[in-house]
């Protein structure tokens, strides 16, 4: 790769050179592009910045494309949506573009975007009041995009990649006890028995809310007992749901007690005689938690009922608590980290250790003693 170098003013010893490298072609228009860049000093050390020009345009730290962050936005968005991004996730990416990040770096070409610049970014979001955990989605968004551009060769390298978002401070999240989900399921039963059998099922099964939604009567096996998983529910707009798959898009099989089972054929029942009241039948493919016996329950009606029943009976904690209720009583109770994974529908254990570490310690302790028993026997 050659480039050259031209004296604006000045003298040749002591002036003002322009330095010009060929980068290529724009892969986005396809025109030539050139990276110029001016130096003050003398001829020789004018030769040597244009070796590092060329040096930087060569590793593709310069030059790339005239596009800036909200083409490369955009791009990114219609490519993640045509893999088939989850509509809610696809929902979620276009709100924190339009109110965060567009405003901020939209009209920033790719080529002038660098942490430095996001790091102000990140500072600027924080001292408007948002949360730690909102600016890292921020920077997740970010990141992906600019991970595309790179592939795309509309940048050489990633910059969020070096940026620096703000750190989470560890929280554990506050789980209801067998006594107080107990106190749920008993309140709802005198409210809401369909409710009911959803926060139980939701207790023992772990499963997330548009899971749960999701769910019909041919996923139950009553006779292997086992529930399957394979589909969720989710909420685009006011009133407006949609059925797609799991967050991992696998479908996963969980084993289901007595309790369950029993929970599920209460359920079934109730449901069969008010299909018998308008003259219909429970087909495989109805919805088990639903109000019309077509439709699933909406996940936010979910959400808030259980909000609701929980604070009727002096409890502070929400419909996701019973996923972690689940979770923190596996793990406590012995079952090894990949089993738990797999019922929560993790498709990493790390991801299971890193949320539930808290309910570790007691079986830590157990293996203490497991280990000084073996020392001290015989």
């Amino acid at each position: 790769m050659k480039g050259s170098k031209r004296l604006l003013r000045g003298t040749v010893s002591n002036g003002v050179y322009e330095l010009r490298v060929a980068a290529g072609r724009d892969p986005l228009t396809g025109k030539p592009r050139q990276v110029s860049r001016t130096h003050h000093g003398g001829a020789k050390s004018s030769d040597e910045a244009l070796r590092e020009l060329i040096k930087e345009v060569e590793a593709g730290h310069a030059g790339g494309t005239t596009a800036t962050v909200g083409r490369l936005l955009d791009s990114w968005l219609e490519q993640i949506d045509r893999e088939g991004r989850s509509p809610t996730t696809m929902r979620e990416y276009r709100r924190l573009i339009e109110k965060t990040i567009r405003p901020a770096l939209g009209s920033t070409p790719l080529r002038k975007l660098t942490p430095h610049t996001l790091d102000q970014l990140y500072a600027a979001l924080t001292d408007r009041g948002l949360a730690p955990a909102s600016v890292r989605q921020v920077h997740a968004v970010l990141r992906a995009a600019c991970r595309q551009g790179v592939k795309w060769g509309w940048l050489g390298s990633n910059p969020v990649a070096d940026a620096s978002p703000p750190k989470l401070a560890h929280r554990t999240e506050k789980t209801p006890t067998p006594t107080e989900v107990r106190a749920m399921i008993k309140a709802a039963e005198a409210d809401d028995p369909d409710m009911a059998a959803l926060i139980a099922l939701a207790a023992v099964s772990g499963a997330r809310r548009g899971e749960l939604c999701g769910l019909r009567w041919g996923d139950v096996d009553w006779k292997a007992g086992t529930l399957t998983i394979e589909r969720s529910v989710a909420v685009l707009g006011r009133k407006q749901i949609v059925v797609k798959n799991t967050k991992t898009h696998a479908a996963r099989q969980l084993a289901l007690d007595d309790f369950g089972l029993e929970v599920l054929r209460r359920h079934l029942a109730e449901a069969t005689s008010r299909a018998d009241d308008l003259g219909t039948t429970v087909e495989p493919t109805a919805p088990i938690f639903t109000y019309d016996g077509t439709r699933p329950i909406n996940p936010d009606t979910v959400t808030h009922y259980v909000t609701s029943i929980a604070k009727k009976v002096g409890v502070d904690t929400h419909l996701h608590a019973l996923r972690h209720f689940a979770a923190t009583q596996m793990v406590g109770g012995g079952t090894d980290i990949r089993t738990v994974a797999g019922r929560l529908g993790h498709k990493d254990a790390s991801t299971t250790l890193r949320v539930y570490s808290h309910a570790l310690p007691e079986r830590d302790r157990e293996a203490a003693g497991l280990l000084g028993r073996a020392l001290s026997s015989g």
